[in-house]
């Protein structure tokens, strides 16, 4: 079993404490392609695994991740776009800026204020 597909079997634990480190895990993801397999498996899952899933990514700050969390701010899920714009930011990482300025008008406006906030970190 692949750690994307162990991800997401553990995210779907009855056991809280499993989930959780799953959550944990996505945060300690270093490959990017790693990362990009995670994101294409999220369209199939349910909304609390994606939500999860989310909530892992909040947490990335290593810039080598970053390319596949700019691509995900045009993600269908406003709760993605939401945490793929606060990792960027996290991570000031320069080549977001204009996905970030896009993501800034976005109609969800906890994505558009995450996209302003990154923005702000990035440009100090």
């Amino acid at each position: 079993m692949d750690e994307v597909t162990r991800i997401l079997h553990d995210l779907k634990s009855d056991d809280w404490t499993v989930r959780q480190e799953a959550v944990g895990r996505i945060g300690q993801i270093r490959d990017p392609e790693v990362l990009n397999h995670l994101l294409s498996r999220l369209r199939t899952e349910k909304w609390y695994i994606r939500e999860a899933v989310a909530s892992g990514i909040r947490s990335l700050n290593d810039p080598r991740v970053a390319e596949p969390l700019v691509r995900c701010l045009s993600d269908d899920d406003d709760i993605v776009r939401n945490a793929c714009a606060r990792a960027l930011g996290n991570m000031h990482y320069k080549n977001a800026e204009r996905a970030l300025e896009k993501a800034a008008k976005d109609p969800d406006s906890r994505v558009s204020k995450s996209a302003r906030a990154a923005l702000e970190k990035i440009r100090g």
